[in-house]
């Protein structure tokens, strides 16, 4: 890293990016605005052309802004949309003995995809032209300007050779930089940054470069290497060349870094703070089918194409959701199956190129960046509509709870995708449960589970099956057990009383004693075992903690051993008959011996089965078979001494 250089400025989170075709002069001006020789590489100096992107200061008095001149040639638009994808404001460069060329446009049309930022343009090599030819250049760039979006972006005569209207261009920056529109959301997420530029600085080690997308880091904070999932650590920051105690999004920066190589670095690969972010090969978008001229063509339903996101470029597999073909002009949805991975969170904007010939045919917006299977593409777009009007409104949270796999979340993932980190992730997550875009079925240290309301659809579809085969697998009982639902689903039973109301909403499934049973289901069981399941059910109540054993009740209501099993089923299925060691106790039975317990463990630190038994009026296998059961609650356990109380002292 070079030494520090003016550190007073005032650093704004501002970047302007030059654009324009190639030998109209952007180079050249951005010497003249900065005093920097953007062209670095030996090879740019031999061929009088920029080839990479390069970041230099820009004073404007005292406050420093960031510029970055892009290549204007074909072979490098990866690194023109590597270094576009950050600007504020947009330089566009052309020669009034030339106009708007062919890398003029379709820098134009890349701008337009990846973002849209304030526009002025330098009208440059004005002293090779007449008034008459200069004017005439004005009137096709306005033109021009208003045929990409971009109708009110002031025209400016410059020429490098002598210097006149540099100023103008300087002035003019100055007063779109005062309107710019803080990113706040780029503040409060996580930091992020792609990589730029990898080297080795003399007695500093490793030293990364780009432009933050968000958050902040600074010196001796751990962050991440991504994809390759390298840990590393800050030992000093430069914004602009200058020392800082931070790097912050919207401003370039150089961090030296600790505990990484430069060759384990590449260009496209990304920093972040650690376990936000992930690398990807899936992506779902909103994409926008932008070809035009020679070129217009509907996008078919599978197609390849390069994608460039970021700081990276790799070749895509593009398959529509919901329809066959996208035609020119219009937008729709896809997922995206990448070539290689690479680092990438909804709201990323992106382009798509196709590889041969070389031309820009469309861009979007991610909306999940998480692997995910559409079997069915009827009835996402609703969703993913919606996915994309939250990520219009910077929510990115609700963008991938829409447009992501699955409707139940644990909550570290939840918090992940607030792409933020401990309090703020933490704050997050409760504004969304404020809104109602997220439902939490339940608390844990470990981060709890959530549910996506709008979702709830996809996770009734879900039981609807299982609950069929349970059925039919179990005709006699009352319903799925709140934990086999609950693993079926794939979370924690604690979710369960929460959950539950809300899937029954729609009434096609019922909550029947505690647990799930579709709406229609009604056990198969033969009248006269109804009959005989209530006065089992009235004797085994009246027995108290004497539980009548199996046997004798096969042997006083003369039941076959193949009813016994069915009566078993509908009498345990509901959780109001319990069989312990062969014998049926009622429940309101069960937690009275609870009861006595704990009026025993007032008396003494151990419970023996003696004293239990004459409690509970009953004799010793059965007060022995209460208390294990007891201990395989977790209640109690047995010692040499006797019982001891697990669960804290008696209330």
């Amino acid at each position: 890293m070079r030494g520090a250089e003016n550190p007073q400025p005032q650093v704004l989170r501002a970047i302007v990016g030059t654009a324009g075709h190639v030998d109209h002069g952007k180079t050249s001006l951005v010497k003249l605005l900065t005093g920097y020789d953007s062209d670095r590489l030996p090879e740019e100096k031999a061929r009088g052309m920029s080839i990479d992107l390069a970041f230099v200061p820009c004073r404007l008095g005292s406050r420093l802004i960031g510029v970055v001149d892009v290549p204007g040639h074909q072979d490098f638009i990866r690194n023109m949309v590597a270094g576009i994808a950050s600007v504020d404001i947009l330089l566009l460069v052309v020669a009034a003995d030339d106009g708007p060329m062919p890398q003029t446009r379709e820098h134009m049309k890349i701008v337009g995809l990846l973002r849209r930022p304030q526009v002025l343009v330098a009208l440059t090599k004005t002293d090779l032209v007449s008034p008459e030819q200069v004017d005439l250049a004005r009137e096709e760039i306005a033109a021009f300007l208003a045929h990409v979006g971009f109708p009110d972006a002031p025209v400016l005569p410059v020429s490098n050779k002598t210097g006149e209207g540099v100023d103008a261009v300087r002035d003019t920056i100055g007063k779109l930089v005062d309107r710019l529109v803080p990113r706040t959301g780029a503040a409060e997420h996580a930091f992020r940054m792609n990589v730029v530029r990898v080297f080795s600085a003399k007695g500093h080690g490793t030293v990364v470069a780009g432009v933050p997308l968000s958050g902040t880091a600074g010196n001796d904070e751990k962050l991440e290497l991504l994809p390759p999932g390298l840990g590393l650590t800050v030992r000093a920051v430069q914004v602009y060349r200058t020392d800082s105690q931070e790097a912050f999004a919207g401003a370039s920066c150089a961090m030296n870094v600790r505990n990484v190589e430069p060759d384990q670095i590449t260009r496209g690969m990304t920093i972040a703070s650690p376990g936000i972010f992930r690398a990807t090969t899936e992506l779902v978008v909103a994409l926008e089918n932008a070809s035009e001229g020679r070129e217009e063509a509907p996008f078919r339903n599978r197609f390849d194409v390069r994608l460039h996101i970021g700081t990276s470029a790799t070749m895509a597999s593009v398959k529509l959701l919901g329809a066959r073909s996208l035609p020119a002009g219009t937008g729709g949805f896809a997922h995206l199956e990448l070539a290689e991975p690479l680092v990438a969170a909804a709201g990323d904007r992106f382009i798509l190129r196709s590889p041969t010939p070389g031309m820009t045919v469309g861009g979007g917006t991610v909306l999940s960046a998480r692997p995910q299977r559409f079997r069915r593409i009827a009835g996402h777009e609703a969703r993913l509509a919606a996915a994309r009007d939250a990520v219009r409104g910077e929510d990115v949270l609700a963008s991938e709870l829409l447009a992501g796999p699955e409707a139940l979340l644990a909550g570290p993932e939840a918090a992940r995708l607030t792409q933020r980190a401990g309090q703020g992730a933490r704050q997050a997550l409760a504004e969304a449960v404020s809104r109602g875009v997220l439902v939490e079925l339940s608390v844990s240290e470990g981060g709890g589970e959530f549910a996506v309301p709008s979702r709830i659809d996809e996770i009734r579809d879900r039981l609807l099956k299982v609950l069929a085969r349970h059925h039919r697998a179990d005709p006699y009982g009352e319903g799925m057990p709140a934990p086999k639902a609950c693993a079926a689903l794939g979370i924690s039973a604690r979710g369960f009383d929460r959950l539950a109301p809300l899937l029954v909403q729609a009434g096609t499934l019922a909550l029947r004693h505690g647990k799930l049973a579709l709406a229609s289901f009604r056990p198969d069981i033969p009248s006269r075992l109804l009959l005989l399941r209530a006065k089992l059910l009235a004797l085994i109540e009246r027995s108290g903690a004497k539980a009548p054993a199996r046997g004798n009740l096969m042997r006083e209501f003369g039941i076959l051993e193949t009813d016994m099993k069915i009566l078993e089923k509908i009498l345990c299925g509901d959780g109001s008959v319990l069989v312990l060691d062969g014998h049926f106790m009622h429940r309101s039975a069960y937690e009275a011996c609870r009861q006595k317990l704990l009026e025993l463990f007032k008396q003494g630190p151990t419970v023996e089965w003696k004293p239990f038994k004459d409690a509970i009026g009953t004799n010793r296998d059965m007060a022995v078979a209460v208390l294990d059961a007891f201990d395989a609650e977790g209640l109690t356990r047995r010692t040499p001494a006797g019982r001891v109380l697990l669960k804290g002292p008696p209330q």
